[in-house]
């Protein structure tokens, strides 16, 4: 089980919840990725249309973010991305 935690602008979009579980077997963020957009299809759309960044517990992923290993137990974060000049 894998615990994905949602930034409050994409709450609404899985029903007002502030985290979703993955219990689908998964070994990279790529495999959670199809398995919340089988969970959450709403939540995926809104990923592909903003930019986010993840973080698996509480390290930011900077690099090959699809094939970044995760585990059962792992916490997900989605963060939204922020850019300044």
């Amino acid at each position: 089980m894998i615990v994905v935690h949602l930034p409050p602008m994409l709450r609404p979009h899985a029903g007002g919840a502030d985290a979703l579980t993955i219990v689908a077997p998964v070994s990279t963020i790529g495999e959670l990725m199809i398995a919340l957009e089988r969970k959450a299809p709403a939540v995926a759309a809104q990923l592909e249309d903003s930019v986010f960044n993840l973080a698996v517990n509480d390290e930011m992923l900077l690099h090959g973010v699809l094939q970044h290993p995760v585990k059962d137990g792992d916490r997900v974060e989605i963060v939204p991305a922020i850019s300044g000049g």
